[in-house]
């Protein structure tokens, strides 16, 4: 009987059949998918970057990440996964950790967590309240520079949002599918900024990571990539495109920095003006 051979889900490399596991049929499209011995216990370290991409290119100036641990998944949902550009990371503290590749819009996203949402219907994948699900969001215009003004003006932009989430915490925990805890910490006027374990942290050059987001269902998760755009966009137009004006009303502002904080200080208004509108929608 004549062997049949078939690409692997995850890594490409072909081989017999009988070498390898097969899964059901996938969620999407009925093909059989098959992953290889290699592949089931392969991961990456911790620290690795996913830079695949995903998703055409659009005029729109935004890219997204996630980091979706689990405290179970099998080789059914690493293959589903896989398919999606997904990489299952080493994380001590859960099962995986599945590190997206760089989404150009949000329409890869919004296919994702329909799988995502199947794959716990089914049993075949979990995130427990251990797990994190980290979401990233940047912008063409956000790099060292831009992400050091952001920096110098952190609390500025992002202590008023904290302030309304702590006002109101059941809609806080509605929202973003828990409430603040040790690795996704409110923040104050002390707070220092490039602390990792901010509920927005600003470590990274190219994003901003909004660590306290919680994957409840798709479309909780949506809402929060939404929220997460708007607040990108307002930082950037409203705080980063300003930064460097020099052409600012000498007898209202005693000085640049003077300047720069009433922009962020508008900047943090709008977030909490966007944040209670979609919060109260959800």
């Amino acid at each position: 009987m004549a062997r049949t051979t078939a690409k692997c889900t995850i890594c490409g490399a072909e081989h017999n059949v009988n070498e390898m596991f097969k899964l059901e049929k996938n969620n999407r499209g009925g093909r059989n998918a098959y992953i290889c011995e290699h592949c089931r216990e392969e991961m990456r370290q911790y620290s690795y970057r996913n830079n695949q991409k995903h998703g055409c290119d659009t005029v729109h100036p935004f890219t997204y990440g996630i980091e979706l641990e689990t405290s179970y998944s099998n080789e059914k949902s690493r293959s589903e996964l896989a398919e999606y550009k997904f990489v299952p990371t080493a994380d001590m503290t859960v099962d995986v950790e599945f590190k997206s590749p760089i989404m150009q819009n949000l329409k890869p996203l919004s296919h994702m967590v329909k799988v995502i949402d199947k794959m716990i219907a089914d049993g075949d994948l979990e995130i427990g309240e251990s797990c994190g699900t980290h979401f990233h969001v940047g912008h063409r215009d956000l790099n060292r520079e831009t992400m050091g003004y952001i920096r110098r003006f952190y609390h500025s932009l992002f202590v008023p949002l904290c302030e309304e989430m702590e006002a109101n915490r059941e809609q806080t925990i509605r929202f973003w599918g828990r409430d603040f805890r040790y690795y996704a910490n409110t923040i104050d006027r002390s707070s220092y900024s490039e602390d990792h374990c901010n509920f927005i942290n600003v470590q990274h050059d190219m994003t901003l990571e909004f660590r306290l987001s919680f994957y409840r269902n798709g479309k909780q998760y949506m809402n929060i990539a939404k929220f997460a755009t708007k607040v990108c966009e307002i930082v950037m137009n409203n705080f980063v495109a300003h930064f460097n004006d020099t052409d600012y009303d000498t007898t209202r502002y005693h000085n640049i920095k003077e300047y720069r904080t009433h922009k962020a200080q508008v900047a943090g208004e709008k977030i909490v003006k966007a944040y209670r509108k979609m919060a109260a929608n959800a």
